[in-house]
């Protein structure tokens, strides 16, 4: 065991780090003699113990006696309710999103105890008012908008409003679908039964580093739990409140993230006809669900803070983004704030929404918007009072790079850290802090570059340093851009996606290694996951262009772009190739 701990401190980890050969035969050597111990130890029953006994070789008498009980009182403890008065795990998870449900079932992949205490429903924003919702609204609505293109282009002309009404309601219905069919396959207390994990509804607060107080939903009772490992915080983020920043945004029934789907569906149907909708954020969730409201027969106004749409993104697909948006129709306000909003009476007793902006402009509409970010969840679980520190410009738990807070033994993962707010990037930090909870030594969990998608039609995926990044980084004489327009693409010809649209690869100029990637396309989601697996595994641009891709798709103009540098590389040796084939070579 010293001999396999010595090892694995000198840099081995479970990353997608490349090891030296040297460096995993040894590591190989060390985990056989530690295995090779562990065996031996078993053989002796002098030292041999119940633990391990169960698993790997026939028992009987005091060894059989002691498996079958602590068999017994596994099942008996994932059956019990929490009236009982303590209860031990080896790890306990505050949160049932992303994080959490990924950490729950990375432990029960090595056999560990684990609990879920989730207040609200299992399967978190993602599931119920995040991406799942969001990306079903997107689907159909790009269907109902393709539909209607081809209506015009073939000179139908539909007007029927109870056929709007009925496209509506088909909306609902398949976006209240697949949140339950996917909560039913992956995320409800069913299905983590059968994986042996326990789940508790109810709401947490901490008393130390390895206990943690529930109070029931459905009684108010309260039990305690003990983690014998770690704790881990997953907590997720909720809408922010702009009560401070927007005068009289309280007063009138604004929309967010989390109730459009029941305020902009459940309204009547004299309400659905003709609404204005104000989006206040231009950010990913702002440009997606104003997309997808407009198609569905609303008109909308995005209003940005930024200068332009997507600040986090190359400005090229900013810009790209804002010209495709307004051509459908959307009207699109940026580098404006809103300082106030109001409740007005029109003629006809109808209500309205007027909105004052910092240029003392003022737009209405019939509903208000807001997507101005999420908040960390933070609070009411007695954090600071045993010492978690929070991030004072984040408003997040302040973790170090094993995701482990100022508290030994408590980590947090996912949105509530104010890290990145990403659904793949939480469960990638649920599965590492439970690996770090459990598992020795420990691995990175917090990433310098994440990728991302936000799901616009066309879609714009990134990943790692734009242009202007890489540059100030690099230098302007050790950078290169590879770029292609989509009109130049010959699946985009074919599908008439070609008008909007581009591949953009920074890399360096010397080695060729990627630095950066944003893709405007329809597939883009899928695109910056090819690039994403040559950038973490240091494969160079060039040798895309060695890995044959299906014609005609997206995904061959990253290897034609590849290509086209790999020529560029081997004109170099032009002269040193003239020579050995003249020699015969």
């Amino acid at each position: 065991i010293i001999l396999y701990r010595q090892h694995m401190k000198i840099g081995i980890r479970l990353s997608t780090r490349r090891r030296h050969p040297s460096q995993s035969i040894a590591m190989i050597s060390c985990k056989l003699v530690l295995l090779a111990g562990v065996l031996a130890s078993w053989r002796h029953p002098s030292i041999s113990t119940c633990a391990f006994a169960p698993s790997f070789r026939k028992m009987s008498g005091p060894e059989r006696s002691c498996s079958l009980k602590n068999h017994r009182e596994k099942t008996h403890r994932q059956q019990l309710s929490c009236s009982t008065t303590v209860k031990d795990y080896d790890i306990i998870i505050v949160g049932g999103g992303s994080a959490g449900l990924t950490a729950a079932k990375f432990a029960k992949t090595f056999q560990k105890s684990v609990a879920i205490i989730e207040s609200s429903k299992l399967g978190g924003d993602c599931t119920w008012t995040g991406c799942v919702p969001s990306k079903t609204l997107l689907a159909e609505a790009k269907h109902i908008w393709n539909w209607k293109k081809m209506n015009e282009k073939y000179g139908v002309d539909i007007v029927d409003s109870s056929l709007n009404e009925k496209i509506i309601n088909d909306v609902k219905k398949q976006i209240d679908e697949n949140r339950e069919q996917i909560y039913k396959a992956d995320d409800s207390p069913e299905v983590l039964k059968s994986l042996g994990i326990d789940t508790i509804s109810g709401k947490a607060f901490l008393l130390d580093k390895r206990k943690v107080e529930v109070s029931l939903n459905d009684s108010g009772v309260k039990c305690e739990l003990n983690a014998k490992f770690g704790i881990l915080l997953a907590t997720g983020a909720t809408p922010k409140n702009l009560a401070k920043k927007i005068h009289g945004i309280d007063s009138v029934p604004y929309w967010t993230y989390e109730n459009v789907w029941d305020r902009f569906f459940d309204a009547s149907k004299e309400k659905r006809e003709n609404r204005r909708v104000i989006v206040v954020g231009g950010g990913p969730i702002g440009v997606e669900l104003s997309q997808a409201l407009f198609r569905l027969g609303s008109s909308v106004t995005i209003v940005a803070r930024s200068p332009r749409l997507l600040p986090m993104a190359e400005e090229e697909a900013s810009l790209e983004l804002q010209l495709a948006l307004e051509e459908e129709g959307l009207n699109i306000l940026c580098g404006n704030s809103v300082v106030s909003v109001c409740q007005i009476e029109s003629t006809g007793g109808k209500k309205s929404i007027s909105v004052t902006l910092d240029s003392n402009e003022v737009i209405q509409g019939d509903h208000i918007l807001v997507a101005t970010g999420r908040a960390p969840n933070t609070r009411n679980m007695g954090l600071e009072a045993i010492g978690v520190q929070i991030d004072s410009k984040s408003g997040g738990i302040r973790v170090n790079r094993h995701l482990e807070t100022s508290i030994k033994g408590i980590f947090a993962a996912g949105d509530c850290t104010g890290d990145r707010q990403f659904t793949h990037y939480a469960g990638f930090q649920g599965a590492i802090a439970a690996r770090n909870i459990l598992l020795p030594l420990k691995d990175p969990g917090v990433l310098d570059e994440v990728p991302s998608t936000v799901f616009t039609d066309p879609e714009v995926a990134s990943l790692g340093l734009t242009e202007d990044a890489a540059r100030r980084r690099y230098g302007n004489n050790n950078v290169s851009v590879a770029s292609r327009k989509l009109f130049s693409v010959d699946r985009s010809v074919c599908e008439q996606t070609q008008k909007f649209g581009f591949i953009k690869i920074v890399y360096h100029l010397k080695t060729n290694q990627i630095l950066g990637a944003t893709i405007m396309a329809p597939a883009a989601g899928e695109l910056i996951s090819e690039l994403n697996v040559a950038k973490e595994n240091d494969i160079s641009l060039d040798k895309i262009a060695k890995v044959t891709h299906s014609y005609p798709s997206y995904s061959i103009a990253l290897q034609q772009m590849a290509a086209e540098i790999y020529y560029e590389k081997l004109k170099k040796w032009t002269l040193v190739y003239s020579i050995l084939k003249w020699i015969g070579l």
